[in-house]
């Protein structure tokens, strides 16, 4: 469920028989390099000025005109492979604040873009955690179409259809289904004379936009934030989910077996914020709760043989699940994005569940 996570390949490929004619610059093996961003091109492409020289790579990477790059150059054959040496847009303290912010008034509201629109909303109730029953697909329907991928679900329909009937067709089924493509949409097709009624609208794109940053940002680390929607008597608030997957490494090997950690931060109708921290290695579980008062504390630990029991029915085995009271940093709104904001990564996900 975890594969295909990452917002975005960190890698360009620059072809000789894609639109650049002239003679390229000469690449060596692990070179590093500098480049500009020139302008973004249709069928996922970019025009890069490398050496003084303009060449077209394909990339899924969320570049910028005007925006310098450092690449490193991976291969260098038929096909030349850069990898992305750093984060394409650093993220600015204004955008780190729009994030905290959008958890801070998360209040339950039926109509997150402010202008009802319907796909929008369907969108969301798919993709929504719900409370009457337990849903195994939520984290692969959350990954695909919160919008996190979209630029990476363009770029494949483009390489891997040629006649632009296709690509159109892929395209229209794209937007129904991924909520940034249908934001999109929605802003481009709007009439301009009625800009004030697509704030909402806007606001929630640009929300988006800015956790692709964040997460490409941190994508070396394996660490990536997802917001999910919760419907609750027919309106949405916001969760956040924080995943990791553990740092890119030489040594790693796709057989090996990883600890896969995840935490849950929520605010819960009845039992107030709410965060989970919990490892898994194949079918093994540790974990932990962490809720704002002892009282609540107590409730769910008497609640957690029955989860156990619930876990092993579903072949999960359970080492160790604790209940604590957290202190007042590790339940903030702010707190898995100041973990990801860091330059360090050593405590966010020490405990696992």
């Amino acid at each position: 469920m975890i594969t295909g996570i990452h917002v975005s390949s960190s890698e360009m490929i620059i072809n000789k028989d894609d639109g650049n004619k002239n003679s390229l610059p000469k690449f060596k093996k692990n070179q590093i390099i500098n480049a500009k961003v020139l302008q973004l091109l249709p069928q996922g492409k970019a025009q890069l000025l490398v050496n003084g020289q303009k060449v077209v790579a394909k990339t899924a990477l969320l570049l910028k005109p005007g925006e310098e790059v450092q690449l490193k150059v991976l291969e260098q054959k038929a096909d030349i492979i850069l990898k992305l040496m750093g984060p394409v847009q650093k993220m600015t303290a204004r955008q780190v604040s729009s994030l905290v912010s959008f958890f801070s008034r998360n209040e339950s509201i039926p109509d997150i873009t402010g202008r009802k629109i319907t796909s929008v909303k369907e969108i969301l109730y798919d993709m929504a955690l719900k409370s009457d029953k337990p849903d195994k697909t939520f984290l692969p329907k959350l990954i695909e179409k919160s919008g996190m991928i979209w630029e990476k679900k363009v770029a494949r329909l483009i390489l891997d259809n040629k006649s632009s009937s296709d690509i159109k067709t892929g395209l229209d089924i794209l937007l129904k289904q991924d909520i940034k493509g249908n934001l999109l949409k929605e802003l481009l097709m709007a009439d301009p004379q009625k800009s004030d009624e697509l704030k909402g609208a806007a606001s929630f794109s640009k929300t988006i936009e800015n956790f692709q940053l964040l997460n490409q940002q941190s994508s070396d680390s394996g660490r990536f934030l997802l917001p999910f929607p919760i419907l609750n008597e027919g309106a949405f608030s916001f969760g956040q989910l924080l995943i990791d997957t553990g740092a890119k490494t030489k040594t790693n090997n796709k057989g090996d077996d990883k600890v896969i950690r995840i935490s849950f931060l929520l605010d819960m109708t009845r039992l107030g914020p709410l965060r989970a921290d919990f490892s898994i290695l194949k079918k093994e579980i540790t974990g932990r709760f962490l809720f704002k008062d002892d009282d609540t504390c107590k409730y769910v630990k008497s609640k957690i043989c029955e989860l156990t029991t619930r876990l092993a029915k579903s072949e999960y085995h359970v080492h160790q699940i604790e209940c604590h009271t957290a202190e007042k940093e590790e339940i903030q709104h702010s707190s898995f994005v100041e973990s990801l904001v860091r330059d360090r990564d050593d405590s966010v996900l020490s405990v696992v569940i």
